[in-house]
């Protein structure tokens, strides 16, 4: 592979293959942790809901992330990216459901804070890109893996508010809508267990000998 270019149709080489495998994993995360964006005049009409509830919930919906990160980055040092990616999906999936079928403001808000825990995805793509691209490479690498991932927000704005209304409709097809991306998810988890793989065959994943946060020097 040359440093500017990379062969991404070329699905027989396994880096290429589980680059794709891991910006569409990423790609999910970001529909999910977006999903509630572009259905906001079905939502607020569903609970009534006046700006400043719904201001709320896009703080909430990104309060948790940061947290997740540093959390889900200990986590894949510890366990690697293929369980940890898979185990993300696969939990979120349950979080975008309770979101979709809240039946109340509080309880819509204590969802959309977890699924704040769905952004975290980003850490683990970067991770398992850096394991198996050389250094020549990986930086495009990279790039097309965040790029094409980050790409779920626009994905979900576009496609959602089509599928509640043209695909499920009434007055809860918002919420068919949001929990079908769980399910999506769902079944990805699985299958990105059974097809990714930490490192190249033959490679040896690192792991630190104690898994927390920055070792510092002194208390101060």
């Amino acid at each position: 592979m040359s440093e500017a270019q990379l062969k991404l149709l070329n699905l027989s080489d396994s880096s290429i293959k589980t680059l794709h495998i891991a910006w569409f994993a990423f790609f999910l995360t970001f529909i999910m942790w977006f999903s509630h964006a572009p259905m906001k005049p079905f939502i607020m009409e569903a609970f009534d809901m006046s700006n400043a509830q719904w201001k709320a919930l896009l703080i909430l919906n990104v309060a948790l992330t940061i947290p997740a990160r540093i959390v889900i980055g200990i986590l894949v040092d510890k366990f690697g990216p293929r369980i940890v990616y898979s185990g993300l999906l696969i939990s979120s999936a349950f979080l975008c459901w309770g979101f979709a079928f809240a039946q109340s403001y509080e309880q819509l808000a204590l969802f959309r804070f977890l699924c704040g825990f769905i952004g975290a995805g980003f850490v683990i793509g970067i991770r398992l890109v850096g394991e198996w691209f050389p250094a020549k490479t990986v930086g495009l690498a990279e790039g097309i893996y965040g790029g094409w991932g980050n790409f779920g927000s626009a994905a979900a704005a576009w496609t959602l508010p089509a599928i509640a209304a043209y695909v499920y409709g009434g007055d809860d097809g918002w919420r068919y809508a949001i929990a079908t991306t769980g399910a999506v998810a769902f079944c990805y988890g699985f299958l990105f267990y059974k097809v990714a793989r930490n490192t190249p065959k033959g490679s040896t994943y690192f792991k630190p000998k104690k898994s927390g946060g920055l070792e510092v020097s002194n208390k101060r």
